[in-house]
């Protein structure tokens, strides 16, 4: 297995387990923070959804920058607005699940991200 692939079959098997952690929530509202990054080991963005029941749409909440998965500023924030929708469980990411590119929006949808090539 080459380390790309390497890379690629650990961030699938990341993205499964958290899917399958949220298919067995039954806890309302629920948070989920996850860790977004130019590569495994580096994250630069953090995104918190909040899903108040099945039926309604998430809210999102992003904070950006270097450091920010070391930053106590930002800490208290995401616990501030998790605090504010009153959230009954959190899920959280242990490692960082991705690229914090948007395809369609900051690259072409179904292109490889060209900012980070860690992810290819």
């Amino acid at each position: 297995m080459t380390p790309q692939s390497t890379l690629e079959a650990l961030a699938a098997r990341r993205k499964a387990q958290f899917r399958d952690l949220i298919s067995e929530n039954t806890a309302y509202p629920l948070a989920t923070i996850t860790y977004h990054g130019p590569s495994p080991h580096i994250a630069t963005k953090i995104i918190v959804g909040i899903l108040a029941s099945k039926e309604t749409e998430p809210i999102f909440k992003e904070w950006q920058g270097e450091k920010v998965a070391d930053d106590v500023q930002t800490a208290r924030e995401v616990a501030r607005f998790v605090q504010e929708h009153e959230v009954a469980r959190v899920l959280t990411s242990e490692w960082v699940l991705s690229c914090p590119h948007e395809e369609g929006v900051d690259f072409p949808e179904g292109e490889d991200c060209p900012y980070c090539p860690d992810w290819h």
